[in-house]
């Protein structure tokens, strides 16, 4: 490792150095969580027409008699073209979202009808229960803007004015690349010296969640000759690659100068971190992140750096969130902290970084800085596994 940097130094490495992915078009039904790169526009007048609010009756106001009795003069339901012309005194039955015909300018719903609708039984005005054309939007209006992220709402704008794609930022194709001799297949069964993976399975699942192809996923052991063969084939597919283990100082740790032989010197290797320290980060094209291998540590640096990376080639916001820290905790001396927190923000310490098994119930972590830089009653950052 090179000299520790603070987590926000490696913040300004990574983010300096990331470019936003290419646009693509997607359908609508793919669409929800995206960034929007182009704003979603009115094709036409919003309301289209003057639109019955309710149901009831629709007519014009100042033929109706003094003593407010009306004829019915048939049934105007919505999805239907405007009606003739109406008789004075006269009323159209009207459903919601009907046109409401050009000579009519009031509706009454039924509630304030006699049962055979002869007569009204409150008083009403010109206008009432009418959501006049163009109220909303004139054609050509942005109804969403370039860089919203796409929810529900979106997506039901976007079909409202004919739009049936939407131009967003092309998903990251991502690769995991897991090493160590030590990590067996979970399926199989472990000699008493071996471990099963689960550091793969754990990013894959998060990525999955976040809707990210897995472009290569592999595991290899600690053969240099192996892992650089599995690194050329990463490199050559992904526009981010994720190695696990073998970043540390052990005389099996290879990741550092096989990724040097490739990429040139890291931007950063080391963070004064706990969780997580000899994370580093070389600069694409493809991004590369080296994680450590003990699995609370892949799961804090991933969340921590790696997502928020992710979410900025696409274009996304931070995931991270403020909360206030939980009582009685203190800060480390030297080092940031990554502590893993419940869903009622409850602190959840490992052991040590291979302690996953304490982690259940976690739903991401805390960013503690270091004594004497924590203040107990200010708020800080967290960074949720999935949210």
């Amino acid at each position: 490792m090179t000299e520790l940097i603070t987590p926000a130094e490696a913040d300004s490495r990574i983010s300096s150095s990331l470019t936003t992915l290419p646009a693509e078009e997607v359908p609508l039904a793919r669409a929800v969580g995206r960034r929007l790169l182009s704003p979603i526009l009115a094709d036409r007048a919003l309301p289209p027409y003057h639109r019955s609010m309710m149901d009831g009756i629709a007519f014009k106001a100042s033929t109706i008699p003094a003593d407010n009795h009306i004829t019915i003069a048939g049934l105007h339901a919505a999805g239907s073209p405007p009606p003739g012309p109406l008789t004075p005194g006269h009323a159209w039955e009207i459903m919601t979202g009907a046109i409401v015909p050009d000579d009519c300018d009031t509706v009454v719903p039924y509630e304030q009808l006699a049962p055979d609708l002869s007569k009204i039984l409150a008083a009403f005005k010109p206008g009432q229960f009418i959501h006049p054309a163009g109220a909303d939007a004139s054609t050509d209006d942005i109804l969403v803007p370039a860089g919203a992220t796409i929810g529900a709402p979106e997506i039901a704008i976007a079909a409202s004015v004919g739009q049936t794609t939407l131009t967003v930022p092309r998903r990251p194709k991502v690769g995991i690349l897991t090493t160590g001799d030590e990590a067996i297949h979970p399926a199989a069964v472990p000699e008493p010296w071996q471990i099963r993976r689960s550091n793969g399975p754990t990013l894959a699942a998060i990525l999955d969640f976040h809707g990210i192809p897995i472009e290569f996923q592999q595991h290899t052991n600690d053969d240099e000759a192996d892992l650089g063969k599995s690194l050329d084939q990463a490199l050559e597919s992904v526009d981010m690659l994720i190695t696990i283990g073998g970043i540390s100082k052990g005389k099996k740790d290879f990741i550092r100068p096989l990724l040097e032989d490739r990429l040139g010197k890291a931007a950063f290797h080391g963070i004064s971190l706990r969780p997580g320290k000899p994370l580093a980060f070389w600069p694409g094209p493809p991004d590369v992140f080296a994680l450590p291998g003990n699995p609370v540590s892949v799961l804090a640096t991933f969340t921590r750096f790696v997502r928020p990376a992710l979410n900025q080639i696409q274009g996304l916001p931070n995931p991270r969130r403020r909360t206030m820290p939980p009582k009685d905790i203190k800060a480390l001396n030297k080092l940031t902290w990554l502590l893993p927190l419940g869903n009622r923000r409850q602190p959840l310490p490992p052991g040590n970084s291979g302690d996953f098994s304490s982690i259940a119930g976690a739903v991401g972590v805390l960013e503690i800085p270091p004594s004497p830089e924590f203040e107990s009653d200010t708020p800080l950052d967290f960074y949720p596994f999935t949210a």
